[in-house]
C-alpha cells in the first residue's frame, strides 16, 4: 500500500508501472476501475488531457468519484508548469473548495506543458503545492502527472523526507 499523498495513510493504491500505456489500449473496463489503477492511470491521463492543451499548457484537474472512477476532467489555464509554486497553491486552493462543494471527493491533478515529461524540480515543487491545496480543501488527492505533446508520465508520491 502506498499512503495517500494527502494524509499520508495508507491507501489501497500500488506502485505506478513503470512504461506508457496510450489511451488506445486501455481496457474496455477502464471507466469503471479507479484512477489509482496502475496499470489505466497513464493511458486515462492520456485519454483526458487533449494534445493542444499540452502545447499551450496548463493543469487538468480530473475529478473523481469516491472509489477513484474518473468524474469529470477540468482545465486551468491560470495556473501553468511555469507558476510559482505558492501562487499554483493558492488559486488551487480556492478552485478545489469549489469542486469540494460539487461534490467531488478527490482529485488527479496533471501538469500539462510542452517539453520533455521528465519530472522537473519546478514539476516536484508544483506536486508539493498540490498536495497542501488538496490537504487546504480536504479533497483526496489521487496522483500527479506531467502530459507532454505524445507522452504522460507518474510523479512519484512525495518522499516523508520531502513532505516535512
Amino acid at each position: 500500500m502506498l499512503p495517500s499523498m494527502t494524509t499520508g495513510e495508507p491507501t489501497e493504491q500500488t506502485a505506478p508501472r513503470r512504461g506508457r500505456q496510450a489511451f488506445q489500449s486501455l481496457p474496455g473496463d477502464w471507466a469503471r476501475r479507479p484512477m489509482t489503477d496502475p496499470d489505466l492511470f497513464e493511458g486515462v491521463v492520456d485519454l483526458a488531457v487533449l494534445e493542444a492543451f499540452r502545447a499551450v499548457g496548463g493543469l487538468a484537474l480530473l475529478l473523481c468519484h469516491g472509489d477513484g472512477r474518473l468524474m469529470q476532467p477540468l482545465t486551468l489555464e491560470s495556473v501553468n508548469a511555469a507558476s510559482p509554486p505558492a501562487r499554483a497553491e493558492s488559486i488551487l486552493r480556492e478552485v478545489l473548495l469549489d469542486v469540494a462543494r460539487g461534490g467531488a471527493p478527490a482529485v488527479v491533478i496533471v501538469i500539462a506543458r510542452p517539453g520533455s515529461a521528465t519530472p522537473t524540480e519546478h514539476d516536484l515543487a508544483l506536486r508539493q503545492a498540490f498536495v497542501g491545496a488538496c490537504g487546504a480543501s480536504g479533497l483526496a488527492l489521487l496522483g500527479v502527472a506531467v502530459a507532454v505533446p505524445g507522452s504522460v508520465s507518474t510523479l512519484p508520491c512525495p518522499s516523508e523526507t520531502e513532505a516535512a
